[in-house]
C-alpha cells in the first residue's frame, strides 16, 4: 500500500505514476464508500418487502439519524487533514495527538446526540411525517440506531487517521466486514430467523448498530498493535493537547455544518415528496439511495485526493498537490460516468430490485435517468472538494454547499415539484441544480492561484 509521505515528490513524478499512486489510495476508499452505501441499500431491499410505510419510515428515519451522526462524523475531515499534513512534514509522533483530539470531540458530542435520539425518537419523527404508521416504525429505527452512535463515530475517527497516513486498505477491510455482518444481522433481525424476534424496521437499525460497533473494535485492535502504536504515539501519556483543540475545531466545524446542511436539505426534499404523495416519497427514497451509490466513488476519490494534497503541501510541494487533484478528477469522472451510463440505460430493472409496484417504477425511471446524466458534473464538485479540504479550505467548501443545497434546493424542489406540477422529476431537477452550482463553486475556488495557502 502507499507509504507515509507518498505524495511528497508528486511534482517530480510522471502523470502515469501520479495516477497509479492516487488509484492505489482511492480504490480502497471508493470500495469503503460503496460498502457503506450498499449497507443502506441492503436495508432498503429487505425492509421494502415489508411494504410502502416501512420503506418510507426507513428513508425518513435514516435522514434523521444522519442529523445526529453524519454532522459529528464530519470531524473526521479535520482528523484526516491534520494527520496527512503531519505525516507530510515528517512529524509522525504527533499523529496520536491529532487522534486524541478527534476522539475527545466525538465522544463528548456523540454521547449527547445518542441520548437525544434514544430519548425523543417519536418527537423527531413527527418533524418530518404526519403518517402515524410511518412515525411509529421510524421511531423504533431511530431508537436502536442511536444506541450505536458513539461506536460508529469512533470507527470513523480511527479510519480517518489511517486514511491520512495512507493506509486506506485497513479501513476498507473493516468497512467491508461491517457490511457483510450487517447483511447477516439484517436477515436475522428484520424477519426473525434463527429463533430471534422479527423486529422489522427496528431490526435493520439494531443490525447496523451491532455491525458498526464490532468494526470499531476491529480498527482499534489493528491500530493499537505495537508497530503503529509506537510509531504514532497513539497511547502516549499527555497526547491530548489543549492548544490543538481550537485549530482542530476551526477546521472541523465547517464540514460539520456542511453535512448538517446537506441532511436538512434532503429532509426538506423528502417532506416535499411526501407533500406530493406517500407513493412519491417511497419511490423518491429509492431513487436517492441508488443515486448515493454513484456519489460514493467521487467521495472516495475526493478523500484520496485530500490525503495526497495534505501530504504534498506538508512536504512543500503545491505543484504536486494540484497535479494530484487533476489526476483524481479524471479518475472520478471515469467511475461516476460509468454509473451514470447504467442509470440512463437500465433505470427500470434497478428500481424493480427495491419496488415491486410497476406504477412506482414508472414514476422513478425519469428521475433516475436525470441523476445519471448529472454524474460527470457531480464528480467535479466531489473531487475538487477533497482537494480543497486537504489544503484546509473547509470553510469555503461549506459556504458553497450550504448556499447551493440548503438555501436554494428546497425552494426549487417545492417550485418544480409541487407548484409547477412536476412531481418527482421536477423535484429531481432541483437536486441537479444543486449539484451543478456546487461543482461550479469548487472549480472557481480550486482555480484561484492561492487555493492552497492555509496554515495548519
Amino acid at each position: 500500500m502507499p507509504g507515509v509521505g507518498a505524495a511528497a515528490t508528486l511534482a517530480a513524478l510522471t502523470r502515469r505514476r501520479v495516477a497509479a499512486t492516487i488509484t492505489a489510495l482511492a480504490v480502497p476508499l471508493v470500495l469503503t464508500q460503496l460498502a457503506a452505501t450498499l449497507m443502506g441499500l441492503v436495508d432498503a431491499f429487505m425492509v421494502g418487502r415489508l411494504g410502502g410505510p416501512a420503506l418510507a419510515a426507513l428513508g425518513l428515519a435514516t435522514l434523521l439519524f444522519s442529523v445526529l451522526a453524519m454532522s459529528l462524523k464530519a470531524v473526521d475531515v479535520a482528523c484526516q487533514t491534520f494527520t496527512a499534513r503531519r505525516v507530510g512534514e515528517g512529524r509522525d509522533d504527533q499523529v496520536g495527538t491529532v487522534l486524541a483530539t478527534a476522539l475527545t470531540v466525538v465522544l463528548v458530542l456523540g454521547a449527547a446526540a445518542s441520548w437525544l435520539g434514544m430519548r425523543w425518537p417519536d418527537q423527531m419523527m413527527r418533524l418530518v411525517t404526519r403518517d402515524p404508521e410511518v412515525d411509529r416504525l421510524g421511531a423504533g429505527y431511530l431508537y436502536w440506531r442511536s444506541i450505536g452512535l458513539v461506536p460508529l463515530l469512533v470507527f470513523f475517527q480511527f479510519k480517518a487517521m489511517g486514511d491520512g497516513v495512507g493506509w486506506t486498505r485497513v479501513g476498507m477491510v473493516a468497512g467491508l466486514g461491517m457490511n457483510l455482518l450487517n447483511v447477516v444481522l439484517n436477515w436475522l433481525l428484520i424477519f426473525g430467523h434463527a429463533g430471534l424476534p422479527a423486529m422489522g424496521v427496528a431490526g435493520a437499525a439494531l443490525a447496523s448498530s451491532l455491525s458498526s460497533a464490532l468494526a470499531a473494535v476491529a480498527l482499534i485492535a489493528v491500530y493499537l498493535r505495537r508497530g503503529p502504536r509506537r510509531r504514532f504515539r497513539l497511547l502516549a501519556r499527555g497526547n491530548f493537547h489543549r492548544e490543538l483543540v481550537r485549530p482542530f475545531l476551526v477546521m472541523a466545524w465547517p464540514p460539520t455544518v456542511q453535512t448538517l446542511g446537506i441532511v436538512l436539505a434532503l429532509m426538506a426534499f423528502y417532506v416535499i415528496l411526501g407533500g406530493i404523495s406517500t407513493a412519491t416519497l417511497a419511490i423518491g427514497a429509492v431513487v436517492l439511495r441508488l443515486a448515493s451509490v454513484s456519489f460514493m466513488p467521487g467521495i472516495g476519490v475526493g478523500a484520496a485526493v485530500q490525503t495526497m494534497v495534505g501530504q504534498a503541501l506538508g512536504a512543500g510541494d503545491p505543484r504536486g498537490a494540484r497535479r494530484a487533484a487533476w489526476t483524481g478528477l479524471g479518475l472520478s469522472m471515469l467511475i461516476m460516468g460509468a454509473f451514470g451510463t447504467i442509470f440512463v440505460l437500465l433505470p427500470a430493472p434497478l428500481l424493480r430490485l427495491f419496488v415491486p409496484d410497476e406504477a412506482l417504477v414508472r414514476a422513478g425511471v425519469p428521475a433516475l435517468r436525470l441523476i445519471g446524466l448529472a454524474q460527470l458534473i457531480d464528480s467535479v464538485g466531489l473531487t475538487l472538494a477533497g482537494a480543497l479540504r486537504g489544503a484546509g479550505r473547509t470553510r469555503a467548501v461549506m459556504l458553497v454547499d450550504v448556499v447551493a443545497g440548503f438555501a436554494l434546493m428546497p425552494p426549487l424542489a417545492w417550485l418544480f415539484g409541487i407548484m409547477l406540477g412536476g412531481g418527482l422529476l421536477g423535484a429531481t431537477w432541483a437536486l441537479v441544480t444543486w449539484f451543478t452550482l456546487y461543482a461550479a463553486g469548487m472549480l472557481v475556488l480550486f482555480l484561484h492561484p492561492r487555493w492552497h495557502e492555509v496554515t495548519l
